[in-house]
């Protein structure tokens, strides 16, 4: 009897009942504004959110001009601070709301 990593079993789980891109996109929203918090400060994150992730473009939405510009600035080191985070590129593009 061949041993299977519970990792794996989950995966496959995830992946009968349809719901491992809910997850995954949840995982990535989770990240998304964990990265976000450690950019900026207090105030700043409450104007900063990671809604929306789908076909590997997330989108944030800024409720601020200069927090805008700031993150648009930073987009690529952005993104590569996000996917170290996973084991695939997971995020190729950032779209903003504003």
């Amino acid at each position: 009897m061949a041993w299977t990593s519970f990792k794996d079993v989950a995966d496959r789980s995830l992946d009968e009942k349809g719901i491992s891109t809910q997850v995954q996109e949840s995982l990535v929203l989770k990240e998304a504004n964990y990265v976000i918090s450690n950019f900026f400060d207090q105030a700043d994150q409450e104007k900063a959110r990671a809604i929306y992730w789908k076909d590997s473009v997330l989108t944030i939405a800024v409720l601020c001009d200069s927090l805008f510009e700031e993150i648009a600035s930073q987009k690529e080191q952005f993104i590569n601070i996000l996917n170290n985070r996973f084991e695939d590129k997971i995020v190729e593009d950032l779209r903003f709301l504003n």
